[in-house]
C-alpha cells in the first residue's frame, strides 16, 4: 500500500474511533448531545460576538466643512487633507486593543471616498487626490484604509449610507450649480431614474475592490445606516444589496436598523440595559422597532440579530475643533454597559483635518487600554481548581463537566442534567481573596438559553449573593461596588428555557492582604 494511501486510511480510522468513543460515551450516560436551541448565530456572527470592540471612522467633506451631515455640497476640492496617515489609524487602534476598523465610504452627503465609476461627486476629482495621483500616490482612501487594516492585523469594515443627498431632489445644491457634480436627483421612489441601481453598483465596486497588490480587500462588516434627514420617499432594495454581499464578501456581517446579521442597540451612547436578548422577530424590510425595544431584543426572536452599540469619542462623529474627548474612566464605564452586557461597541475615532487621529485622542484609547487590562488581567479561576457542579449531563465530565467553565475553550461547557431548567456550580479558591467583578459566558453555539443567574460567594462563614441578572449570552461582566472576602464562590441559573450551557466562569480580584 502506498505511503499516502496509509496515511488516509490512518486519518479515516483515527475519525471512525473518536466518533465510536464519543457514541460509546453518550450511549453509557443515555443522553444524547445538546441539540440547538431555536435560533442559533452563524459561523461569522459566532466570530463578530468575538471581536467585541473595535473603531467607526468619519472621515469625508464633513471634516473640512465642520459638519456633521453634508448638506452644504461643497466640491471635492474641500476634501485636503494636509497629511493622510491610514497606517496611522490602523496601527492606534491596534495598539489600544480595538479589533477593527469601519470607514465611511459615503456618508449622507453623498461624496465617495474611493475611485468610482458611479458618480462625479467624488474625492479623485478634487485637487488634493489629483495632486497625490500626479506624484505617483495612492488617493483611494478606503483602498488605502483597508491595506493598513491588513497590514496591522485588525478587520476592516465598510459604511455606505443609503440615502444620498447629492441625489435628493429635496436637498438644496447651490454650489454645485452648472458645475459637472451637477447630477441627476433620482434618489425618491417618484423621480426618474433608479437609484437603488446606483447604490447596487457603488456596493458591488467596494465589494469587489483590490488592494495595489491584486488581492481582494476582506469586508468583515458593512454598516447600511438607515438613517435620514429628508422628507423623500426611497423604497430600498435591501434584498438586492444582500444578496450583492453575500455573493461578494459572504464572511462579512451585514448591519442595519434591525439586522440582517446585526441591530442597532438603540441608542447612540455606547450603552445598553441590563436584559439584552441577541434574538428579534423582525427583519430589515419590516417596521421598525423602537430603540428601547432594540436594546431588549426579543426572547426566543425568530432571528438571530445581536445588538451592535456605537458611540462617539467626541462630541460628534466627524472632528471638530472645539470638541472635547471623552476620558478614559468614561470609556471604561461604556465598556462595562456594552461589552459587559453582551454587546459588541463600536468607538467613532474621528481623523482630523491633518488625516490623522490627533494624538491625544490616541493618548486617550491607550489609557482606556491600560485600564481595561488592569481591570481584566486578575483572573482567579484557573484550570485544576476544585469544582462541582449540581448535576452533570448523563454524569458525563469529560464532556460536560462543570471543570470545562475553566479550561479557556469557546467549544466546551458544563451542561447539567439533560432535562434540568437551573443548576449551580461552585469552585473552591484554593484560599481568601478579594473579589469584585465576575465574567460569565454562555455556550451560545447552540442558542442563547439563560433568562436568569446568580453569584454567590461564601462571606463571614456562610454564602452570600453578589450578583443576580436575567439574560446571560455572549458575556456577563458583573462588577461589584465594593470588594468581598472569600475562598468560594458559586454561579446558580435560576432560569432558563432549555438546559442551560455554561462555557466560562471567572472572577477578578487579587489575594487577600493586597493592595
Amino acid at each position: 500500500m502506498p505511503a499516502i494511501m496509509s496515511i488516509m486510511c490512518g486519518c479515516r480510522w483515527a475519525l471512525l474511533l473518536t466518533g465510536a468513543v464519543c457514541w460509546l460515551a453518550n450511549s453509557v450516560s443515555g443522553q444524547s448531545p445538546p441539540t440547538a436551541y431555536l435560533r442559533i448565530p452563524s459561523i461569522q456572527q459566532l466570530e463578530w460576538h468575538q471581536l467585541e470592540y473595535y473603531a467607526f471612522i468619519h472621515f469625508g467633506p464633513n471634516t473640512f466643512t465642520d459638519e456633521e451631515w453634508g448638506r452644504s455640497q461643497s466640491t471635492p476640492d474641500v476634501f485636503s487633507p494636509t497629511a493622510l496617515d491610514t497606517d496611522q489609524w490602523a496601527k492606534s487602534f491596534a495598539d489600544a486593543g480595538m479589533a477593527g476598523m469601519i470607514l465611511t465610504a459615503k456618508h449622507h452627503d453623498g461624496m465617495a471616498l474611493w475611485s468610482t465609476n458611479t458618480t462625479t461627486y467624488k474625492i479623485g476629482n478634487g485637487k488634493w487626490a489629483q495632486d497625490r495621483v500626479a506624484k505617483g500616490l495612492n488617493a483611494d482612501v478606503v483602498q488605502l484604509a483597508a491595506a493598513s487594516a491588513k497590514k496591522y492585523g485588525i478587520k476592516f469594515g465598510i459604511y455606505l449610507s443609503p440615502w444620498d443627498i447629492h441625489r435628493d431632489p429635496a436637498m438644496p445644491k447651490t454650489q454645485l450649480a452648472g458645475t459637472i457634480y451637477d447630477e441627476p436627483q433620482i434618489f425618491g421612489d417618484s423621480t426618474p431614474g433608479d437609484y437603488n441601481e446606483l447604490y447596487a453598483q457603488q456596493l458591488t465596486e467596494l465589494m469587489t475592490m483590490r488592494l495595489d497588490d491584486s488581492s481582494p480587500i476582506e469586508v468583515s462588516e458593512l454598516w447600511l445606516d438607515g438613517n435620514s434627514g429628508s422628507n423623500t420617499v426611497q423604497t430600498f432594495n435591501w434584498t438586492s444589496f444582500r444578496n450583492i454581499i453575500r455573493e461578494h464578501q459572504p464572511g462579512a456581517i451585514m448591519w442595519g436598523h434591525q439586522g440582517v446579521d446585526a441591530r442597532w442597540v438603540g441608542n447612540e451612547d455606547g450603552v445598553t440595559v441590563a436584559t439584552n436578548w441577541h434574538t428579534i422577530s423582525r427583519t430589515q424590510d419590516q417596521p421598525h422597532y423602537s430603540g428601547d425595544e432594540l436594546q431588549t431584543g426579543v426572547r426566543d426572536g425568530t432571528y438571530w440579530t445581536p445588538a451592535e452599540a456605537d458611540a462617539r469619542l467626541r462630541d460628534g462623529w466627524f472632528y471638530h475643533a472645539n470638541e472635547k474627548s471623552k476620558t478614559a474612566s468614561t470609556l471604561m464605564n461604556m465598556y462595562l454597559q456594552s461589552v459587559g452586557r453582551s454587546v459588541n461597541l463600536l468607538l467613532d475615532v474621528p481623523p482630523d483635518t491633518t488625516g490623522q487621529i490627533p494624538k491625544g485622542d490616541v493618548d486617550i484609547l491607550l489609557q482606556f487600554k491600560s485600564q481595561r487590562d488592569a481591570f481584566l488581567n486578575r483572573s482567579l479561576l484557573t484550570p485544576g481548581l476544585a469544582v462541582n457542579a449540581s448535576s452533570v449531563r448523563g454524569g458525563n465530565a469529560t464532556l460536560y463537566g462543570p471543570a470545562n467553565v475553566l479550561d479557556g475553550n469557546s467549544t466546551t461547557y458544563w451542561a447539567p442534567d439533560e432535562k434540568a431548567t437551573t443548576g449551580s456550580l461552585e469552585i473552591d479558591l484554593g484560599g481568601i481573596y478579594k473579589v469584585d467583578a465576575f465574567i460569565t459566558k454562555e455556550h451560545i453555539a447552540l442558542g442563547q438559553r439563560i433568562g436568569g443567574y446568580a453569584i454567590d460567594a461564601i462571606v463571614n462563614g456562610a454564602y452570600r449573593t453578589l450578583v443576580t441578572g436575567t439574560s446571560l449570552g455572549y458575556k456577563r461582566i458583573d462588577k461589584l461596588n465594593t470588594a468581598v472576602e472569600t475562598s468560594r464562590i458559586r454561579l446558580r441559573i435560576t432560569q432558563a428555557n432549555a438546559t442551560p450551557l455554561v462555557n466560562s466562569f471567572q472572577a477578578l480580584g487579587v489575594p487577600k492582604g493586597s493592595t
